[in-house]
């Protein structure tokens, strides 16, 4: 029989432990408080850039932390403001059980970091190389970027300062020795970020300022693969030299990823980042799986985030939004209902859902996302989902797992009785607080689709980046040179790229610049055959349509006809509409900071509004909108026109499914 000690840190490695009472964690006393290792949590943190030149703010440290009030994601300028990734060391006693946090009050604390870039003397992204598509001849060949760029002079495409170090409490990042500042592009100087300490002496990493170049002065073309164009993404290890009771610890260090900004903070997508990683570590064997399925922690989820992707998907609202008939708030009650007379309605919800063990792989199945193979749905075969099962996204097998033992009756009805999850650190007991950072940091990233993705890309899926737990393999030797064209056998060999990982190297994968594809992914490329919304790619970190505040503030306002209230709700904008389409993604380059952010904002307060108890409202975008021109129809449908829409449309297959 496990002990109490040993009950507590199970569950404490769960990841559904933020669901847990307080209560249950309450101090043993047959811990053993003797601190013998250090970790270094979250595992993997997550920055994002922002054009504000000193306002931040610290991203979710909870899987539920509330979104900051209204206004709270640009500063006073109107920039938007980067988000710091804190990190935080825990001390293990040898039993591998959390202790306590270990700050500067009981410490010495030497945090080191190393940012690098590494884009554009890497490899061009067309598809997925662990894909079953690139095994085909030529698909999965990928020629260099710069690739005119031959010998030593490729040194000069990495952006690589070195790796910085901060001791002490409140640092601002302003010394020499905390900021990324000294690498270049050629000769062109780009700013990575810095590293900072809060009060308490925990690291914070600031990235860059969302800067992207041409060194030649050249527009942007592709969605992906622009040459002599850099941009201040980055990635790298974090490590800290901790010094206790006079005693040097060893230290389990982490990671840190520098994103696009993060529009829509507090919305999650379907399958998340950290879904996607928990699956892995289930089949990996690094964590095992909880005994039965919780609906309030398994399953209420799933339906919660389809039904919150109404806020910036119009397909989503049409489908999953209030009062419609999969609203997860009307319907979660029946959801749960474990009664054999309910069966046949869990089972109908059950098969909605996309499952390519089942192969049920069609695009009108749930979640209406795009997969890492989405580009063949131009192909003219009306199979093509058939044979290519990643032309559309599913859940992950944990979660279709959890459903499949739902829709069967083998579940725990605990939507009444789950207790509240927290909504700040200080609400988690400390053996929850590591995973509670671990989860939280990637919870507001996105799995699908890696094309090649927002955060990162399908290297995070690969065994070989990962030692016995799911933190990143450092590499100790100096990288080969794998030629001028990378294919999926070199790449995934087992001295290839993804033996291990240095400052750079998991970012060096993505889109260059980010904000070309990051405009390229607002719409659905097969819109034409589906709908002007579905399906689509990353709504919930870079939204589609949305409810404009103009439009809030009538929905909500009591003193208009009930008519025009419901009108105005139902009224969706094109997110990107400040833009115009013939020159959107070096619009997106030069202005990215000026598109509003989607802000929780409260609701009505009378009954009769119908309208849902949250809201999120797009703030003010700093663009010229068309519904403010003089003359613009009150009515006009949500986003641009027909023939707007198709111009987008066009242009946008162009660039997303060109190979060179």
């Amino acid at each position: 029989m496990l002990s109490r000690r040993k009950f507590l840190a199970f569950l404490a490695a769960l990841p559904g432990a933020r669901w847990l009472a307080a209560s249950a964690f309450a101090a043993d006393a047959a811990l053993d408080t003797k601190i013998v290792r250090a970790k270094i949590h979250p595992a993997i943190g997550v920055a994002r850039v922002g054009n504000s030149a000193d306002g931040f703010f610290i991203g979710p440290e909870v899987p539920d932390e509330p979104t900051l009030p209204p206004g709270g994601y640009k500063d006073a300028t109107g920039a938007l403001k980067r988000q710091a990734a804190r990190f935080r060391l825990y001390g293990y006693n040898a039993a591998g059980e959390v202790v306590r946090e270990l700050t500067a009050a009981d410490a010495a604390i030497t945090w080191t970091a190393h940012l690098a870039n590494k884009k554009a003397a890497w490899y061009e992204f067309h598809l997925a190389l662990d894909s079953p598509e690139a095994t085909r001849p030529d698909a999965g060949i990928a020629r260099r970027r710069n690739a005119t760029i031959r010998g030593a002079a490729r040194s000069q495409l990495v952006i690589d300062p070195g790796p910085r170090s901060v001791t002490g409490k409140s640092m601002p990042g302003t010394a020499a020795a905390q900021r990324f500042d000294t690498g270049k592009f050629f000769t062109l100087a780009v700013p990575l970020g810095e590293l900072r300490t809060d009060e308490a002496g925990r690291l914070l990493v600031l990235g860059g300022h969302g800067v992207s170049r041409s060194l030649s002065g050249r527009p942007p073309e592709d969605f992906c693969n622009n040459d002599n164009w850099h941009d201040d993404i980055s990635d790298g290890p974090v490590d800290a030299k901790v010094t206790l009771d006079g005693a040097e610890l060893p230290v389990e260090g982490a990671w840190v990823i520098v994103g696009p900004p993060n529009y829509a903070p507090g919305l999650k997508t379907v399958r998340t980042l950290h879904d996607l990683l928990h699956d892995l570590a289930l089949a990996w064997g690094f964590a095992k799986p909880a005994e039965k399925v919780s609906f309030a922690r398994d399953i209420a989820p799933i339906f919660r985030r389809l039904t919150d992707l109404q806020w910036v998907n119009q397909g989503f609202a049409d489908t999953f939004g209030a009062g419609k008939d999969y609203d997860a708030e009307k319907i979660l009650p029946k959801l749960a209902d474990a009664a054999e007379a309910n069966k046949n309605f869990r089972q109908e919800i059950y098969s909605k859902f996309r499952n390519p063990a089942d192969k049920n792989l069609g695009k009108a199945l749930w979640p209406f996302l795009y997969g890492d193979g989405w580009d063949f749905l131009n192909m003219d075969e009306a199979d093509v989902t058939k044979r290519i099962p990643d032309t559309m996204a599913p859940l992950s097998d944990t979660q279709l797992g959890r459903l499949k033992k739902w829709a069967d009756g083998d579940f725990v009805n605990d939507l009444a009785t789950a207790p509240a999850p927290a909504k700040s650190l200080a609400e988690v007991p400390p053996a929850a607080q590591p995973a509670a950072l671990d989860e939280a940091a990637l919870a507001f990233c996105l799995a699908d689709a890696f094309h090649p993705g927002c955060e990162v890309t399908w290297p995070i899926r690969r065994r070989a980046l990962y030692g016995d737990s799911l933190r990143f393999r450092r590499r100790t030797t100096t990288e080969p040179d794998y030629g001028n064209a990378l294919t999926p056998r070199v790449a995934l060999a087992a001295d290839g790229p993804l033996n291990g990982l240095a400052a750079g190297d998991l970012t060096r994968w993505m889109a260059v610049p980010w904000q070309t594809d990051t405009a390229s992914c607002l719409w659905a490329y097969d819109q034409l055959r589906t709908s002007a919304s579905l399906p689509s790619f990353w709504p919930a970190r870079v939204p589609n349509q949305v409810l404009a505040e103009k439009d809030y503030l009538a929905a909500v306002n009591p003193a208009l006809p009930l008519a025009q209230r419901r009108a105005a709700f139902a009224r969706r904008r094109n997110w990107f509409r400040g833009f115009p389409v013939e020159n959107d993604i070096a619009d997106m380059v030069k202005d990215y900071h000026k598109l509003g952010i989607i802000e929780e904002r409260p609701s009505a307060t009378d009954a009769a509004s119908g309208l849902p108890e949250k809201m999120f409202v797009e703030s003010r975008p700093a663009l010229p909108l068309p519904e403010e021109r003089p003359g613009a129809a009150e009515a006009a449908p949500a986003g641009e026109g027909a023939f707007m829409r198709v111009a987008r449309l066009l242009r946008t297959i162009g660039r997303k499914a060109r190979l060179g």
